[in-house]
């Protein structure tokens, strides 16, 4: 997660409040695995900050 974490903040612009609720989403899918932690992290950073749907499925670390 801290990897995933860290990349997005080098990678795109984020800090502040949007960069606490990015840690908030990341966090909750650390509690799942998969298929499952995939799927949400596609359904709560899809068109959000840019990243494609082959970036976030790279997020994924469960």
């Amino acid at each position: 997660m801290e990897k995933a974490y860290e990349w997005l903040l080098e990678e795109f612009d984020i800090d502040g409040a949007a960069a606490r609720i990015l840690r908030n989403v990341l966090e909750y899918a650390d509690r799942m695995g998969g298929d499952e932690q995939c799927d949400f992290l596609t359904e709560m950073l899809d068109g959000t900050i840019g990243l494609s749907d082959r970036e976030i499925r790279n997020l994924c670390w469960n």
